[in-house]
């Protein structure tokens, strides 16, 4: 079977001020579409029926590489989770935030979302959990939040869908952790990092910031991740359509695809 190359997705948190309604988010997936995505994540949505999403990405020629499921979903309605997951076709069922700082809220979330995970395995899906920065504190005992998250779960049932611009402002190198962990990654979010003129950081379009995404396409290609979302948290009072935009046609002139 011939190799499939990196799929280049839309994180549509990107846009969610555009997504909170039906017809909005029809408006949303058509736009998408036309800057050149043939993929997104769905993520941060207002109210809208499954049935109606389906339709819409169907009409738009458009797959679902992941979602970010809200916490109290995943736990309360996995039954109807499932469901939808299944009734788009998509496969990663993502965890976007939650807060962990004490060695007791990691043990607590494990013991409440792995049951989940093996459930969502047990039906054919993939629960993939998304970082930030504070997964890398360090607990009490020195081990980092996101090191005692690994080595207590089992990478078949619990994956991962890192942010490669939280893992550089983490002090990590993206790189690495993508080697590191290349059994429980299929979906990656690109966002850039650049200075802003006080010394802090700003979210950037893909190529446009300082980090080194020369070096990501091989590690990606290397380890077999499937799909690379396009993810813009803030947009600083630019159109958040011409951001993704921007980082679409960086990729192709960069990588090529």
């Amino acid at each position: 079977m011939e190799k499939r190359d990196v799929q280049i997705a839309a994180q549509l948190y990107t846009v969610r001020a555009f997504t909170q309604t039906e017809e909005a988010i029809a408006e949303t997936l058509r736009k998408v579409k036309e800057i050149g995505y043939d993929c997104v994540q769905v993520s941060a949505f207002g109210p809208y029926r499954t049935e109606f999403l389906r339709e819409e990405l169907a009409k738009n020629g458009l797959s679902v590489c992941a979602t970010h499921t809200p916490y109290r979903r995943l736990l309360d309605e996995t039954d109807d989770v499932i469901r939808e997951h299944k009734a788009i076709g998509c496969r990663q069922v993502g965890l976007g935030y939650i807060s962990l700082k004490t060695a007791d809220d990691v043990k607590n979330f494990l013991q409440e979302i792995v049951p989940i995970a093996e459930k969502l395995h047990g039906n054919g899906l993939h629960f993939v959990y998304h970082n930030h920065q504070h997964e890398f504190l360090r607990l009490d005992e020195g081990m980092r939040i996101m090191d005692y998250i690994l080595s207590h779960t089992n990478p078949e049932v619990f994956g991962l869908l890192p942010d490669l611009y939280w893992l550089q402002h983490a002090g990590l190198d993206p790189v690495k952790f993508l080697r590191d962990n290349a059994a429980r990654i299929d979906v990656v979010h690109l966002k850039d990092m650049c200075v802003a003129p006080d010394l802090g950081h700003r979210y950037a379009e893909v190529f446009a910031g300082n980090m080194n995404y020369a070096a990501v396409l091989p590690v990606l290609r290397e380890t077999g991740v499937r799909y690379a979302a396009v993810e813009q948290d803030e947009c600083y009072g630019e159109d958040p359509f011409d951001c993704l935009r921007r980082s679409r046609e960086n990729i192709r002139k960069h990588w090529g695809i």
